[in-house]
């Protein structure tokens, strides 16, 4: 008799690990797979709000240049970058900070000759104009 208890107690012993093994490898897995979830999110959302951050070309002078907000978006003025043929020049804009939708950005005490090439890249796009005669 001894012998066949001690048999159901190592069959029990044995359930019981396979379920606490289960149970380590199930929780694992579920964090893993909730922490990939989260970060596939947070990715899908900075490219979306990147994406509706757009500007139009509105005009430029000889000392300024002009973009609109053209996106649903707010966009920082310091996320933006201006080159004149090839060259990145700074831009001081006339009130810093984000600008709403349909707002203008103008940037002062940039200087181009006739005919340069103007390129303005925000986070969702770039436009391109040229320096006025």
């Amino acid at each position: 008799m001894a012998k066949g208890v001690t048999e159901v107690i190592a069959i029990i012993l044995l359930l019981l690990i396979t379920i606490a093994v289960i149970g380590f490898a199930t929780g694992f897995f579920q964090s893993i797979v909730t922490t990939g979830g989260q970060q596939a999110q947070n990715a899908s959302k900075t490219a979306g709000d990147k994406a509706q951050q757009i500007i139009d070309y509105v005009t430029s002078t000889t000392g300024s240049i002009t973009v609109k907000n053209a996106g649903t978006q707010d966009i920082d003025t310091a996320k933006l970058s201006f080159l004149i043929d090839g060259s990145s020049v700074a831009c001081n804009p006339v009130l810093s900070g984000f600008k709403s939708p349909g707002q203008t950005i103008t940037c002062l005490g940039i200087t181009c000759t006739s005919g340069e090439a103007i390129i303005v890249s925000a986070p969702g796009n770039t436009v391109t104009g040229t320096c006025p005669p």
